[in-house]
């Protein structure tokens, strides 16, 4: 409701024509780096995020999905990605994708609403053929579509397998698959001479409203939290002692203490990001979005905080900008899980490693998967994983080895008290 009011209160006062700068969002090759408030003015890009959020609503109460930290997370993921790459046309093939797979396989639509939405991540692709290749118009828009089907078709299967390679230490697990699938088919793409011409397009003029929005937001989520939650943050404190890991917040705790900790992470990557000193743009706002999100499904206040400073000290020395900082930072927070199960020192690791390798895997799939971050995040989380199982068992197994010769040591003792015992009263039998 308030980013509706700030929506509409904007265009009044601004007079900004709208629909000339949805044409030009649409029209848009939305390859990274494509902020849609600096290609079509924030008007624009507030009615496209609002279209897609109601596209996606309309969904999940048609279809009767069950409203769980996941579908919070993928609501809330969407809408921040609507400034930055999703357009309310490019997103429509994976869904057409989706229906097929559940109609080839037998399966009920709503099973796959969610994965779909969050697919949606190569939209990119859609709008790169669409309009920005060097075939008729006619072909190119059927070749978008085919390309968009096609991705919506085989992402639910590829998501399940590629799932073990992290074991879900990776919370953007679609960010990795569309990685994995993005290399692909940018490959076959390139194969047949179809180049994409990066873009870096940044708005830097509504810093000051976004963060307002933002704060007001985010403020509406902790108090309708507190009132959900019987006007107290009771229980708040088992959630963010919570490892994150394979955690549903709003099945294990509430939705009262969930919208509470969501309201809260919102202001901590807002912290963040002033810490950086990027200002807010449209990529900063879904990196935002997505944190506040999958606080509902996984990340709380100690399992991020260590990756982000992660992200931090790896920036020192390195030759990054603040931007790709920023966004690494709050993107890569999706390695919150390893923090939670191996420790803050894991997460540092984690977050350190992050910043490193996602600034090289853009070109794999040529800045067509929006999520980048997840991509990166799934290929550090299973390097670090059987690193982390080996120190973990290691250590474990040293417990254990010194907690039997605890008990060996304690039997001996015993078994010593008892001889001295016998030999005692035997002594005294004789005498």
């Amino acid at each position: 409701m308030l980013i509706l009011i700030f929506f509409i209160s904007y265009v009044i006062n601004e007079h900004e024509n709208i629909f000339i700068g949805m044409y030009k969002i649409i029209t848009s090759p939305a390859v990274l780096v494509t902020d849609f408030m600096q290609v079509g003015g924030i008007g624009a890009a507030f009615l496209n995020a609002i279209l897609i959020f109601s596209f996606n609503f309309f969904l999940v109460k048609s279809f009767k999905v069950k409203i769980n930290g996941l579908t919070i997370a993928a609501f809330f993921t969407v809408f921040g990605f609507s400034f930055f790459g999703k357009n309310i046309l490019n997103i429509l093939p994976f869904y057409l994708g989706g229906i097929l797979y559940s109609i080839y396989t037998s399966t009920d639509f709503s099973e796959h609403i969610i994965p779909i939405a969050f697919s949606s991540a190569l939209a990119p692709f859609v709008s790169s053929v669409a309009f920005y290749g060097d075939i008729s118009y006619e072909t190119s828009y059927i070749n978008a579509i085919l390309i968009g089907v096609l991705i919506g078709f085989i992402v639910v299967p590829l998501a399940r397998s590629l799932y073990d390679f992290h074991e879900g230490y990776d919370l953007y697990n679609l960010g990795f698959t569309a990685g994995i699938l993005g290399s692909v088919i940018i490959a076959v793409l390139k194969l047949y001479h179809f180049e994409i011409t990066p873009q870096f397009l940044l708005s830097t003029e509504y810093d000051s409203p976004l963060k307002i929005l933002c704060s007001a937001a985010f403020t509406s989520l902790i108090i309708i939290g507190f009132y959900i939650n019987d006007n107290s943050i009771s229980g708040y404190f088992s959630l963010i002692k919570d490892d994150g890991y394979k955690s549903d917040f709003t099945q294990k705790y509430g939705y009262g203490l969930t919208f509470i900790n969501m309201g809260i992470m919102g202001f901590i990557s807002m912290g963040f990001v002033v810490i950086t000193g990027q200002t807010f743009n449209g990529p900063v706002l879904a990196g935002v979005f997505t944190i506040v999100g999958f606080s509902a499904n996984g990340k709380t206040v100690f399992n991020t905080i260590p990756v982000l400073i992660g992200v931090l000290l790896a920036s020192l020395g390195s030759k990054g900008s603040i931007f790709t900082l920023a966004i690494s930072g709050l993107f890569g927070t999706a390695l919150a899980p390893i923090s939670g199960v191996f420790g803050p020192i894991a997460g540092i690791i984690a977050g350190w490693l992050h910043l490193a390798v996602v600034q090289n895997v853009g070109l794999v799939h040529g800045g067509l998967n929006l999520y980048n971050n997840g991509f990166s995040a799934g290929i550090v989380a299973g390097f670090l994983l059987p690193i982390f199982n080996m120190i973990t068992d290691n250590n474990n197994q040293r417990k254990m080895n010194i907690q039997k010769k605890h008990m060996n040591f304690l039997k001996t003792v015993q078994a010593n008290i008892k001889k001295r015992m016998n030999e005692n009263n035997e002594n005294e039998e004789k005498k």
